[in-house]
């Protein structure tokens, strides 16, 4: 199953987007001093950055395996955060497993760089624009169904939360850890900032930036079969 060229590069410009969007977090979080899931909106820009380059192998940057090792740490990482937030969960008051989520995505970045590099590789060094991702034939091809059926699972599980995510003012006088896409909103929610939808930091958009990585990795994944 090979992808359509300009749906290859529409979805290329959302991840740079998403990526850029999600570094803005990053630095508005950091100058204002304000709580946010530094983490997630990290990831976000690493997935981001190499989607896109899987997509079109133009856009590809770093050296031959680099990004499989990024994501092989940051599986690591956010296996161990969603092992901890799984014992914690009681505590936490949390039910949407969020680590895993994004455990389960480095995962699927790691399959995908793996699965598809070879071919994606030849075409970014033979310059072209053609998606690195169609063709199909990729090695444990039942491996990139069972990511996309989750991950696209995880989209609508997200869509469906949106109207309950905590608004920034709530979010703002919440401990560490509360600012993620999984904090729920409560009584008194909105003062403060206002909307959840009304600021670059709103738990809102990044829950959008989640819905629109899974969405991407879920195309790619399925080109893949």
């Amino acid at each position: 199953m090979a992808g359509q060229t300009w749906l290859a590069y529409t979805f290329a410009g959302v991840m740079l987007a998403t990526a850029a969007y999600c570094l803005s977090r990053l630095v508005i979080s950091w100058r204002q001093r304000r709580r946010t899931d530094r983490q997630a909106d990290a990831v976000h820009v690493l997935m981001g950055v190499a989607m896109a380059g899987m997509l079109v192998p133009a856009l590809r940057v770093f050296w031959a395996g680099g990004w499989e090792v990024i994501f092989a740490g940051t599986t690591a990482w956010f296996g161990w955060l969603a092992v901890r937030e799984h014992r914690n969960r009681a505590a936490l008051g949390r039910s949407h497993p969020h680590h895993a989520q994004h455990a389960l995505g480095c995962a699927a970045m790691v399959y995908m760089l793996a699965a598809a590099g070879p071919a994606g590789r030849a075409a970014a060094g033979a310059g072209t624009g053609a998606s690195g991702m169609g063709g199909g034939g990729a090695r444990f091809s039942t491996l990139a169904l069972v990511f996309a059926v989750v991950l696209l699972g995880y989209v609508v599980v997200t869509a469906d939360r949106l109207p309950a995510l905590a608004r920034v003012g709530a979010v703002a006088a919440a401990g560490p850890g509360a600012a993620g896409p999984g904090a729920a909103a409560g009584p008194g929610a909105d003062v403060g900032f206002g909307a959840g939808w009304g600021t670059p930091l709103s738990p809102r958009l990044a829950a959008c930036c989640e819905i629109a990585m899974g969405v991407t990795m879920g195309y790619a994944l399925i080109l893949m079969l």
